[in-house]
């Protein structure tokens, strides 16, 4: 299993004369394959027969998580802070009910600058890894909330191309202890969720450059896309024309082995629209790789 860097984001294309191609998810971080070598492949894990006893023996483990608001002029928290971090919270714990995961605000604290939210996602000159090494600490989940530059919109004499960046974070990866949020989606009910999904170790349910495009081939499901056999294969958001959000369902859209695509548009690792008929979930299998993350070194040592 490699640790990439994954961004949640909005991306519109308007075309003028061609359409601009929408960003591909992938390593745009430096990946990390060696950490298959310190804490072995969790997913590989999902067909291990003894799967029901390595659950039974998950301990139920509180994370603190310390907000920190990044910036330009001081920022003071108040009252009114304490009880929007508490909404965000009480959100999280809800999605990761049926695990054994739970979190609860240990501190707020402020950086006074200028970055905003574009800026460590890009990490052009390992900005991002500079900003973790420095503001990090060793024993705590930092969230870092910062907001975003004034223009989302790159325009040309023949496309206009959009994209928001709502948050990001390194897949199970002992770099950071943080996840990046904007401050924009911080209460948005999936985006917290999502990234946090990938702090302990879920994939996106499109994912493809790294394992290869997922297939309704049960031998493989363990191997391909997300490695997880219970989300069925996914095209990804660029295909999202092909839902039909008033029941719920993508229809019409097919693989190469005229396999119709039904994705889970109300999964948390999803990047679908809300379905406002279903709520946001993880299935079974995603919240196993949840609990087997948790109990790793890096991540439980992060614990109280």
């Amino acid at each position: 299993m490699k640790t990439i860097l994954f961004f949640l984001s909005l991306f519109f294309a308007t075309t003028l004369v061609s359409q601009v191609h929408d960003d591909k998810n992938y390593c745009k971080i430096n990946c990390d394959p060696e950490i298959d070598k310190e804490h072995g492949d969790i997913f590989s894990q999902l067909e291990n027969d003894l799967i029901q006893q390595l659950l039974e023996n998950v301990d139920t483990l509180k994370f603190p998580l310390r907000f920190v608001f990044v910036q330009q002029e001081n920022f003071i928290p108040t009252k009114s802070t304490e009880d929007s971090l508490a909404s965000v919270i009480e959100k999280l714990n809800y999605a990761f009910k049926n695990t054994a995961i739970s979190f609860y605000l240990h501190q707020i604290d402020t950086i006074t600058s200028a970055l905003k939210i574009e800026d460590l996602s890009q990490n052009q000159n390992n900005l991002y890894d500079k900003f973790s090494a420095k503001n990090d600490l060793s024993d705590l989940i930092s969230v870092y909330i910062l907001d975003h530059k004034k223009e989302f919109c790159t325009i040309s004499n023949t496309s206009i191309s959009c994209s928001r960046t709502g948050g990001f974070s390194y897949i199970l990866s002992s770099r950071t202890n943080n996840l990046v949020i904007s401050q924009f989606d911080l209460k948005d009910p999936k985006i917290v969720v999502h990234e946090f999904g990938h702090f302990f170790g879920l994939h996106h349910t499109f994912e493809e450059q790294l394992f290869g495009k997922d297939t309704y081939d049960q031998n493989l499901c363990t191997t391909l896309g997300d490695r997880i056999c219970d989300t069925p294969p996914d095209p990804g958001p660029a295909f999202e024309i092909y839902v039909n959000y008033s029941i719920c369902e993508m229809s019409g859209f097919k693989d190469n082995n005229g396999m119709e695509y039904k994705p889970l548009l109300e999964n948390y690792m999803s990047y679908y629209k809300p379905c406002y008929l279903k709520e946001y979930s993880f299935t079974e299998q995603q919240e196993i790789i949840l609990n087997l993350a948790s109990q790793l070194s890096i991540r439980k040592k992060l614990s109280k």
